[in-house]
């Protein structure tokens, strides 16, 4: 074996181990993620959805941390104070409610950031991580 086929081996393994040390940072930082979210839950759905993953593509790893419902994104920024219409009704209509409302100026949502603390903690570990094992 050539040394640029030795080197070429050396890179490969790198590369390999490299992309495992990303995947179980990956869920290492879902766990933690789903653990520190500061909301509280009424069906654990936001929970229950935010997910990690580790991807490789042309030798470039990501390391991707994400909610999975569809208002994440209110969770995470939280939002201005807005009004709330009807979408194919003429009312607005909850339980509990005295009669069927027009609309209702939400005041809005305070944020509860878990997805962006998360990365924010963890980013100088995960490169230190990197670092110690290319230097091996």
């Amino acid at each position: 074996m050539s040394f640029s086929d030795k080197a070429l081996d050396l890179i490969n393994r790198k590369n390999a181990r490299l992309y495992a040390l990303a995947d179980n940072w990956a869920k290492s930082l879902e766990n933690e993620a789903k653990a520190d979210a500061p909301w509280k839950d009424r069906t654990a759905h936001a929970r229950q959805g935010i997910h990690c993953d580790a991807t490789m593509n042309n030798n470039q790893i990501t390391i991707s941390l994400s909610h999975g419902v569809e208002y994440g994104g209110i969770l995470e920024d939280g939002s201005k104070p807005h009004i709330i219409r009807p979408k194919d009704k003429k009312a607005l209509y909850w339980k509990g409610a005295d009669h069927p409302v027009k609309l209702v100026h939400h005041p809005g949502t305070k944020k509860y950031s878990t997805v962006g603390p998360t990365m924010e903690r963890n980013k100088y570990k995960i490169r230190d991580d990197v670092i110690k094992l290319w230097e091996d």
